[in-house]
């Protein structure tokens, strides 16, 4: 069973509990999408640590990649973004979480790797002008 197949399964399932429960309200929906918002908040909090705990050790041993502490806190502000976009979702605010914070976190994380890629580039040039 892969991904499609499950997601479909779980869709028909909360589309059956919805009829059964005779209300059509939505409050199903509404409770699931807000556990998945809260998951999701956690993890990316949880992932934004990683990336500012390794600028902080940087900063504190004056390591001299500098690109690299310019990506980790490319990379870190797509989490936080991320984070504060499934709270907003949480909260309902879809105007925010669709509308401001999923560009943003659209335009960090194609900004990382448009920097990643250049300075990879970068890289490889000076390992070949050095052997030669």
């Amino acid at each position: 069973m892969d991904f499609v197949d499950l997601y479909l399964s779980s869709n028909v399932y909360v589309a059956y509990v919805k009829d059964l429960n005779g209300e059509g309200n939505g409050n199903l929906i509404k409770l699931i999408q807000f556990e998945y918002h809260l998951i999701d908040a956690i993890f990316y909090f949880a992932g934004f640590t990683i990336p500012i705990y390794f600028i902080l050790k940087s900063r504190s041993k004056k390591i001299e990649g500098d690109i690299l502490v310019k990506l980790m806190m490319l990379f870190a502000s797509f989490m936080l973004i991320q984070f504060i976009y499934h709270i907003a979702g949480m909260l309902n605010l879809k105007l925010l979480s669709k509308g401001i914070l999923e560009p943003i976190s659209a335009v960090a994380l194609t900004l990382f790797a448009i920097i990643y890629y250049f300075s990879i580039k970068k890289m490889k040039k000076k390992e070949e002008e050095a052997s030669i």
